[in-house]
């Protein structure tokens, strides 16, 4: 049987916005629940993850999720947008950059971290998305906001152009990233080039591309990809239910179920035949010497998949 509950990834073309491919599937698959998982700007490209059906009620699991980038930064000057779509705000200083002096200053961007928000964003301000503000031509006072960044890495340097890898915790903007840096050289930059190659547990290697040419897809091809539900979140520890608990999850009870050796602040419920039931919240754990290692739970089912 075809799944229609779950995750596809789609590779993102370039000059899609999020909102497109999300709307395209929708039409070609004729599944009306479809969502996706993290904005991509739309010159990038890459990792999109679509939730499928009953897989919407899981999209803030995979919005949550570290991301992995793949881009250029053109140093020089600075955009109004952070990125090659917007206008340029100084001459082109065309700098000589050294490597190791990028490297250091690469060095700063690790850990915790306050990014410049860029001015063209959905970043909200006296309830106003600020590109409303910069497409009036409102000037603002600079936001800032504080990310996580993983790892950044220098992978070449051509001329001017930068070409980096970037893992980072979600909301960081790679953009915002660019820019610093070209204030912190003192040269001004933006950004470029951006793929992203990995979205939480979605590799690049599991996108699928949206075209083939200059031609869609057949429905079939899409939706023989969704990747079903019992094969997301693999990082939340699983249990088995009973016939009988399924019929009490989908009542929304409690349950004491019997786990492994190790807590785990959720679970992913399974019925007997693999399919996923419900996601609960660990709630505590009961001692008893019959079940060692292993350990009874009380569990709240909090996302109910009837």
């Amino acid at each position: 049987m075809i799944a229609v509950d779950g995750v596809l990834v789609i590779d993102k073309p370039a000059d899609w916005t999020s909102h497109d491919v999300v709307a395209k599937v929708r039409r070609i698959t004729r599944i009306k629940k479809v969502g996706h998982t993290g904005t991509l700007d739309p010159f990038a490209t890459g990792v999109l993850p679509l939730t499928i059906g009953r897989a919407t009620r899981l999209t803030n699991y995979f919005l949550a999720s570290d991301k992995h980038y793949r881009g250029v930064i053109r140093f020089g000057f600075a955009t109004t947008t952070f990125d090659l779509k917007g206008e340029p705000l100084s001459e082109d200083t065309r700098p000589q950059l050294d490597r190791h002096a990028l490297e250091e200053v690469f060095k700063r961007y690790l850990g915790t971290v306050v990014q410049t928000v860029p001015p063209y964003s959905a970043r909200k301000v006296h309830g106003q998305p600020m590109y409303r503000y910069a497409r009036k031509g409102i000037e603002m006072a600079p936001a800032t906001k504080q990310v996580q960044i993983r790892s950044l890495t220098l992978l070449e340097v051509r001329g001017c152009e930068v070409e980096f890898e970037l893992s980072c915790a979600a909301g960081t903007y790679a953009r915002s990233l660019a820019h610093d840096l070209g204030r912190d050289v003192g040269s001004g930059a933006h950004l470029i080039q951006l793929r992203r190659i990995r979205s939480g547990e979605f590799p690049i290697e599991s996108a699928i591309p949206l075209m083939e040419g200059e031609e869609f897809h057949p429905r079939e091809f899409y939706v023989e990809r969704i990747i079903p539900m019992e094969n997301l979140l693999r990082e939340i520890p699983s249990i088995v239910v009973s016939g009988g608990d399924r019929a009490k999850l989908l009542h929304g009870m409690d349950l004491n179920l019997l786990t492994g050796a190790s807590e785990s602040n959720e679970y992913r419920l399974l019925d007997e035949e693999g399919h996923l039931v419900a996601i609960a919240r660990h709630l505590h754990t009961f001692a008893s010497p019959v079940a060692q290692p292993a350990h009874w739970v009380r569990i709240h089912p909090h996302i109910i998949f009837a």
